[in-house]
């Protein structure tokens, strides 16, 4: 366990483990909820393939995390992280990985305000 946690401390935004298509868990422990995305759930079609999609994306790479604007509170009621997450590919090339889920097709815009979503929007 040791080790565990001294490779999270020089890497504490690794993403270890995706839980569905729209929560992961970071190397630090910390869940993390993608804002403004909502993904089938467990049993639901399309649960599988969302899920496996955003593992394709962030599994066992660093992700930047970025709040919301709107909402001083970064947890929702299950104590997950809410953010805006970002990864770069393979080329260096940065993906909004909120928007990039929604434009796949693999979620839909979820809107709990006092977020407006604006971001992923577009």
């Amino acid at each position: 366990m040791f080790r565990e946690l001294k490779s999270c401390m020089n890497s504490p935004n690794l993403v270890v483990r995706v839980i569905d298509g729209d929560t992961f868990q970071l190397c630090a422990g910390q869940k993390v909820r993608l804002l403004c995305v909502d993904t089938p759930e467990r049993g639901e079609e399309g649960y599988e393939e969302a899920a496996n999609f955003l593992e394709g994306l962030i599994l066992d790479k660093q992700v930047i995390l970025a709040g919301s604007t709107y909402n001083d509170n970064p947890e929702d009621k299950y104590g997950r992280l809410l953010m805006w997450v970002y990864v770069n590919d393979s080329s260096g090339k940065e993906i909004f990985i909120n928007k990039y889920l929604l434009e796949e097709g693999y979620g839909d815009i979820l809107i709990i305000p006092p977020e407006t979503c604006n971001e992923v929007a577009d």
